[in-house]
């Protein structure tokens, strides 16, 4: 298992616009951006910059696929993943403990698929969904480092091991404060795939 991972500054996307001086032909500046082709820009960036959360995370909801790792669309990512289904305060097996007064368990039903990995993603793909990396979101914008749960039986948790060109399937199961209405991944991926990471709803 690794340590929480601190959130990172989710990077900025900048639109960088070559321009031309004056040259030995001419003294005439290059001509400004008119206000439609500065609108036509605009509207090129990235969706992932105009819909992430107060806190820098992509929306995502229980079912929906997920990736990071990708040169372009979703079908390109080398990781790929999603929330099948959260369970709040299942019941524990006959071992297991619940959680605390205040507290309330979490069980993710997570299914994983990876490709050809780059070192970073051998690295990261493990760090997904491990406890430490996940966070409990109030509504009034707390955000609430995840623990480990001990309610559920852990046979059926998802690997700590993600090897290339694998399936996995499995549960994470977390504690989290009783106020937290989602729950999040903040795992540091490419601005494109997810930025600060991935939240879903607990519903």
């Amino acid at each position: 298992m690794l340590p929480k991972v601190a959130g990172a500054a989710l990077p900025l996307v900048v639109l960088l616009v070559s321009c031309t001086g004056p040259s030995a032909e001419t003294s005439s500046p290059a001509p400004s951006p008119t206000p439609s082709s500065s609108a036509s820009a605009a509207t090129t960036a990235p969706a992932t910059t105009r819909n992430l959360t107060a806190q820098g995370f992509l929306p995502k909801k229980v079912g929906e696929l997920s990736g990071t790792e990708c040169t372009t669309s979703i079908d390109t990512c080398a990781i790929k993943f999603t929330v099948d289904k959260i369970d709040v305060n299942p019941k524990c097996y006959q071992y297991g403990t619940p959680a605390a007064s205040g507290r309330k368990t979490l069980l993710l039903h997570v299914s994983l698929t990876t490709g050809n990995l780059s070192p970073d993603g051998q690295l990261g793909a493990p760090t997904i969904f491990n406890p430490f990396s996940l966070k409990g979101l109030s509504a009034d914008g707390f955000v609430h480092d995840a623990q480990p749960g001990l309610c559920a039986d852990n046979k059926s948790s998802l690997s700590s091991t993600i090897l290339p060109n694998s399936k996995y399937a499995g549960t994470v199961e977390v504690d989290v404060p009783e106020s937290a209405v989602s729950v999040a991944s903040a795992w540091s991926a490419p601005a494109k795939d997810g930025g600060r990471g991935w939240v879903w709803s607990i519903g």
